[in-house]
């Protein structure tokens, strides 16, 4: 209890501007990240930023080893404590990183000395951290994860430059009754969008393609993803698209476009894609 008391004041000012670090950090040209900041009196002596990149996360979730590629804004970050005062050694530093993360509500990933993975919430989204530390230096790879905005309701036309910009084109607003694959009312205005779609463009083959949430074992929900995309795709006949210019494939949870550990990613998840057919 005494050393971890004695660790807890740095832990308060472990995202404070630390200015004489910033002003070398400034003239070397790097940059440092909007909210994940440095242990004070940690210079930033190295810094990669791309607008888009992404970094493999491993930890483990219910007990089973996870790994996931999350994309985003990245961030490469490399610090050194340039004094000869003292000496951090690598558990101090995750534990600067660790406890404030949870100051700021985050989720600790995975905890291996010299390796700390963690997330925190932000206005746009979610922050991954994957800490490497040494005595005296560590690196930090950070990943700006937006969150998902999903779109209720594209026209025929904006599903064709979706389809032919990247092959692919998730729909929301097609609404099933629960664990069942009948089509419900209010689902018409955006069906009726992919029938013009098929019309407009009559080369245009697609697998229709069913997706659900991690809600129930992974038979059920490939079976039951499966016969929602039969029912679009009869939807579609029913309004004149020819059956042979359809495929129907269910994915069940194999594909989630968030996480299932919330009420906002699971309902992400639950969607119809179209896929491009060559």
């Amino acid at each position: 209890m005494g050393d971890i008391m004695r660790l807890r004041k740095p832990f308060f000012s472990a995202f404070i501007f630390c200015i004489a670090a910033l002003l070398v950090s400034a003239a070397a040209g790097y940059e440092e990240h909007s909210i994940i900041k440095s242990i004070p009196g940690f210079v930033l002596d190295d810094s990669d930023v791309k607008e888009f990149s992404s970094f493999t996360f491993e930890y483990k979730q219910n007990e089973k080893w996870v790994t996931k590629q999350v994309k985003g804004k990245f961030w490469f970050l490399y610090y050194e404590y340039p004094k000869e005062d003292r000496k951090f050694s690598t558990l101090e530093i995750i534990e600067n990183y660790k406890q404030a993360a949870l100051e700021k509500e985050g989720q600790i990933l995975r905890e291996d000395d010299p390796k700390l993975d963690f997330t925190i919430p932000y206005s746009a989204g979610t922050i991954w951290v994957h800490l490497h530390a040494w005595e005296n230096s560590y690196e930090l790879t950070i990943i700006e994860e937006k969150g998902f905005t999903k779109k209720l309701e594209f026209s025929a036309d904006e599903m064709k430059r979706e389809l032919d910009k990247s092959g692919r084109v998730a729909i929301y607003g097609i609404f099933f009754d629960l664990d069942r694959s009948n089509l419900k009312v209010g689902s018409e205005k955006i069906l009726i969008e992919m029938v013009k779609l098929m019309k407009n463009h009559a080369d245009l083959n697609i697998e229709i393609q069913g997706h659900t949430d991690a809600t129930g074992t992974r038979d059920h929900n490939v079976t039951l993803s499966e016969r929602r995309a039969q029912a679009v795709k009869s939807f579609l006949a029913l309004y004149g698209i020819e059956p042979s210019r359809m495929t129907t494939k269910g994915y069940g949870s194999d594909q989630p476009v968030a996480s299932n550990e919330t009420e906002e990613g699971r309902s992400m998840n639950r969607r119809v894609e179209l896929k491009k057919l060559q």
